[in-house]
């Protein structure tokens, strides 16, 4: 796939995932998701968990996007 294909195809699981994201994180609240072509195609608890159904499903990383859903705010000190 050429570059200009694989930033489109990125731009839209994000933007998707922009608009969807209250939802999503009521649904997969303390989750990973992984996001391919604008819809959940796998959560699971842990970051090595989500990697091995990348991996397993032979997923390419550059058409997928991986994120972590949290409700609860963090409160972080610099």
């Amino acid at each position: 796939m050429e570059k200009a294909e694989l930033f489109k195809i990125s731009r839209q699981n994000t933007e998707w995932f922009s608009k969807n994201y209250e939802s999503l994180k009521e649904k997969y609240d303390n989750r990973w998701i992984m996001i391919h072509n604008k819809k959940v195609v796998k959560s699971t608890s842990t970051f090595d968990d989500i990697m091995k159904v990348l991996h397993a499903q032979k997923y390419d990383p550059s058409t997928v996007i991986v994120e972590y859903l949290q409700s609860k705010q963090i409160a972080m000190f610099f």
